[in-house]
């Protein structure tokens, strides 16, 4: 029988990425800091999600956000402590599925350009919430996080190493609510990218309640509407 238990390495690097993330709570990432002096190896890890998402944040270029996207991350994070969750997207529902990873991301890149608090206008209230995700493999490592801007077509994907290696060509899908899925193409699975989408795409993926990336022989293009390699990473889309 297989043990569903994480790997004590997934664990590590799941703390690792907390804390890389700054999401953990006060008397943890004391606990976590004071293991980055004593544990090389640990070190290593928060060194690493250090760069992976500098990497992320770097391939955004700076803009001032609609005035209600403070207000947003005040709201969303006002309700989840009033009902005593924390963010533990890595530790719930194979190590990540919900897409946390990727809205702390957006949350930081926000904060880095963002000017103080103001009243929210109608035209910042209609503004089109950004998506966002984490792509989890079936042993529940974190396989790249995902952001999409509706308002300007513009998808951002930062892969982790965990398809590093792998001959075949990994392909970004979108999974629509109503079913049926719809492919975005082929993306880079070792490096972080940057693309705009545009027309229909555009449209479905402002839309999209999941996504997933196949991986398929090279040279080769899946029809539109089904992969032919196997689904490695799905992730569910989340707006923030």
């Amino acid at each position: 029988m297989t043990d569903p238990r994480p790997a004590p390495e997934e664990t590590d690097d799941a703390l690792a990425a907390e804390l890389s993330l700054r999401v953990l709570p006060p008397a943890e990432e004391a606990r976590a800091r004071a293991r980055v002096e004593a544990d090389p190896d640990f070190a290593r890890r928060v060194e690493a999600w250090d760069e992976r998402l500098a990497r992320l944040a770097d391939e955004i270029a700076p803009a001032p956000p609609p005035s209600l996207g403070w207000s947003r991350i005040d709201a969303a994070t006002s309700a989840a402590n009033d009902d005593g969750e924390r963010v533990r997207f890595w530790r719930s529902w194979a190590l990540g599925a919900t897409g946390l990873l990727a809205a702390s991301v957006v949350a930081v890149v926000v904060l880095a350009v963002r000017p103080g608090p103001e009243a929210p206008s109608v035209e910042a209230m209609q503004t089109p919430l950004t998506r966002v995700a984490t792509l989890t493999l079936e042993d529940g490592a974190v396989a790249m996080t995902l952001v999409y801007d509706p308002a300007t077509g513009e998808l951002y994907l930062a892969p982790t190493d965990k398809m590093e290696g792998d001959a075949r060509v990994p392909h970004l899908w979108l999974l629509m609510p109503e079913g049926g899925v719809r492919l975005v193409g082929a993306i880079d699975g070792s490096a972080t990218s940057r693309q705009t989408l545009s027309g229909a795409l555009s449209a479905m993926a402002g839309q999209a309640a999941q996504v997933a990336v196949s991986m398929e022989e090279p040279g080769h293009t899946p029809s539109a509407d089904a992969p032919d390699g196997p689904v490695v990473a799905t992730g569910s889309l989340q707006r923030l």
